[in-house]
C-alpha cells in the first residue's frame, strides 16, 4: 500500500477559551514521553506504561495584541489548534487535510523578548498540557487525560485497564 504524500502547512489560527488569539503562527504541539518501568528478562527492559512525562506545548505570538494578552494567567484555559497541511494522493491529485488539537492546560509563562525599533515582536507563551486530545482529517487519534486518567492513542484506551482495577 502507497500513502499519500503529506506536504507543508498553509496556515494556522489558535483560539483560547473559543476567542480567535493567533493566526498563521508557530505552534508546538506536546512531545508524549511515556514513564517506563524496568523488568529483568536477559537484562533490563524498560518497558512504556501509559504515563506520561509532563506536556508542554507552545505559541509564538507575533505582536502584544489583545490575542496575546487574553492567552496569559495562571487559571486553567483551552486552547484549540487548527492547521492544514496540502498533500498529494496516490493519483496524483492534490489537496488539503485538516487538523485540530484540543489542549487545556496553564500558562507557564510571560514572554518577554527584545523590543526594537524597526522589527516586529515575538515571544513563545507556554503552557502546561493536562488534556491533548489530536485530530486528524476529523478521526481521533490521541487523547490523553492527565487528570482523569485517559491514555487512548489510535481509538485504544491504555489506560482503562487501570482504572476497571481501582
Amino acid at each position: 500500500m502507497t500513502l499519500d504524500k503529506m506536504g507543508a502547512v498553509l496556515a494556522t489560527k489558535v483560539l483560547c477559551d473559543n476567542d480567535v488569539v493567533a493566526e498563521d503562527v508557530s505552534i508546538t504541539l506536546p512531545d508524549i514521553n511515556f514513564v517506563t518501568s524496568e523488568v529483568n528478562g536477559l537484562g533490563k527492559i524498560n518497558i512504556p506504561t501509559c504515563l506520561t512525562e509532563a506536556l508542554q506545548s507552545t505559541i509564538t505570538s507575533v505582536g502584544m495584541d489583545r490575542g496575546f494578552f487574553n492567552m496569559l494567567g495562571l487559571s486553567s484555559k483551552t486552547f484549540e489548534y487548527r492547521f492544514v497541511k496540502s498533500s498529494l494522493d496516490t493519483s496524483g491529485d492534490t489537496g488539503v487535510k485538516g487538523y485540530k488539537a484540543f489542549l487545556k492546560g496553564l500558562t507557564s509563562n510571560i514572554p518577554g523578548g527584545g523590543v526594537e525599533p524597526g522589527s516586529s515582536w515575538s515571544g513563545d507563551v507556554t503552557f502546561e498540557v493536562t488534556r491533548y486530545q489530536l485530530y486528524a482529517d476529523g478521526v481521533e487519534k490521541i487523547l490523553i487525560d492527565k487528570i482523569k486518567g485517559i491514555c487512548k492513542i489510535n481509538g485504544k484506551d491504555y489506560a482503562k485497564e487501570i482504572q476497571s482495577l481501582l
